[in-house]
Order: C-alpha cells, then structure tokens, then sequence
C-alpha cells in the first residue's frame, strides 16, 4: 500500500470530522485465521491476505522492544496533518480550511476519489503551514 494511501487519511478525516483511526493490527504475525505464525521481516501482507504491512505497525525487535514500521511512521505524519488543519481552522475557519483542501482538486475530495500523489500532500501541508505562520504574524 503506497504512504501516500495512509498519509490522506488524516486530510479524510479533517474534512468529514473524524477523531481518530483504529488500525486493526498493531502487532498480527500470522497468517488469516491465525492457523500458523509468519516471519514478518519475510511476509508483510499475512502470507498474502492483506496489503503488505497491513497486519502490523511494528516489527518485533530485540528483547521484545518494538521497532516501528515505515506505515507507522507515515500514520504519524497524517495525524500531525490532520492537527495541523484543526489549528488552521481554530485560527481562520473550517471553511476556509476546507478550501484549501479543494482548492485545484477535479473532484471533491473522499475517502474513495482523493488526490493519488505525493505533490497534493506536501503542497497542501505547505499551504497550511504558510497559513498558520501568516496568521500568527
């Protein structure tokens, strides 16, 4: 599953006021059904019955510590984007927030028909930084 695919939901979730995201696996190193275990650093996607690293957001690591996934760490930035548009919006409006999210988009913005690149995210996340910044002057 491309980062980009995790990074929208927070922008998602923003538009259509979601507080918060439960992943279903946080550490599921077997396979559908649980029949037998699997190797995650060998099998990302439960030996193939789900999108590669969606059964896990950490790999086990040395003595039982748990080393985060790249998933994981994207997940973070989509939750720091999705704070990023609250704070915009406590400052100008929701609406205001809301147009900066459309703005250039063909169609509106939803969790099946959304921006697939990388440049929609990092140019949105830049406009709303240069927002916030302007607004606090």
């Amino acid at each position: 599953m491309p980062s980009r695919r995790v990074r929208i939901m927070g922008v998602q979730m923003y538009k259509y006021d979601i507080s918060g995201f439960l992943h279903w696996g946080y550490n599921f190193y077997n396979c559908q059904y649980s029949y037998y275990p699997i190797d995650p650093y060998g099998s990302t996607d439960g030996d193939g019955f789900v999108p590669g690293g969606d059964t896990f957001q950490v790999y086990p690591g040395p003595d039982g510590e748990p080393i985060e996934s790249i998933r994981m760490m994207v997940f973070e930035q989509c939750l720091c984007d999705m704070r990023a548009l609250k704070l915009l919006e406590s400052l100008t409006s929701r609406e205001h927030v809301l147009e900066l999210i459309g703005a250039g988009l063909e169609h509106e913005l939803t969790f099946s028909d959304y921006p697939r690149t990388d440049e929609y995210l990092t140019s949105l996340r830049a406009r709303v930084n240069a927002e916030i910044m302007k607004t606090l002057g």
